[in-house]
């Protein structure tokens, strides 16, 4: 069952984001057909879901085209008329806003992931909690936007972990995910909170800390059935298919987890 709960003050910061730019490099497919079906997916989810799109055409024939940003952007561009049969967020927040918005015919938990702090790889820090953050050792600290969901589950855990106010001064905003992790490959920051699954398919940064779940909401991908397309059998067969054994070798590849 979705969580009808709005939220009101993630989308109005949501309308101030300036996400233009990140729709346009986030749009890349996993095929150039354009018959295909159309699935707007979390960044985070690139190079998994490619495959699977790769995978599903050779056993179907029916090609997937795949545009990635911030599932924020993504959200809002779907309920601004952008032609998708599914979307794949990185939280649910922006699955209950398109729910809301009476755009979903169908939604389930698929995925779920950890979130972790990591430091250019020349650097390889150990820290023991986000309180080693302070130090004068970082005093560059790459976080996505508010709105993106991996910027409100970090903002979430320093809050929590009480150093918010000593870090938010220092904080270098990234449009999405993957942006804020090439800051840190880049050495343009020195430590970024981004998911595991980042972490893991970089070897430019270290993974200096496992952020522990309870100062968080958990990361959950839902997958969502889009009432436009409630009736495609390939839109319904690709829904199916990223829920199945295939699909599920690919995501824990990548270092994704079933949603839990």
């Amino acid at each position: 069952m979705l969580d009808r709960r709005a939220r009101p003050s993630y989308i109005s910061r949501m309308k101030r984001a300036f996400v233009p730019i990140l729709l346009l490099l986030g749009v890349l497919g996993c095929s150039s057909k354009s018959d295909g079906l159309r699935i707007f997916a979390a960044v985070s989810t690139k190079e998994a879901l490619e495959a699977i799109g790769r995978d599903f055409e050779t056993q179907t024939g029916s090609p997937v085209l795949c545009t990635f940003a911030a599932s924020s952007t993504l959200a809002r561009q779907i309920e601004g008329g952008a032609d998708a049969d599914l979307f794949l967020s990185a939280d649910q927040r922006w699955a209950n806003h398109l729910a809301e918005a009476g755009l979903v015919a169908e939604c389930r938990d698929l995925l779920s992931n950890r979130l972790v702090v990591v430091t250019p790889s020349e650097r390889p820090w150990q820290l023991k909690n986000l309180t080693d953050l302070v130090g004068e050792d970082f005093p560059r600290l790459a976080l996505a936007l508010d709105p993106v969901p991996a910027g409100h589950y970090a903002r979430t855990a320093l809050q929590k972990a009480e150093v918010w106010p000593r870090l938010e001064r220092r904080v270098r905003e990234a449009g999405d995910v993957r942006a804020t992790l090439a800051l840190v490959e880049r050495d343009e920051a020195d430590a970024g909170i981004v998911y595991a699954t980042d972490a893991k398919m970089s070897k430019k940064v270290h993974l200096a800390l496992e952020i522990p779940e309870e100062l968080h909401e958990p990361v959950r991908y839902p997958l969502a059935l889009l009432c436009r397309s409630a009736a495609s059998s390939k839109a319904r067969a690709f829904y199916d298919y990223l829920g199945g054994e295939t699909a599920g070798a690919h995501f824990r590849a990548a270092g994704f987890q079933p949603a839990r």
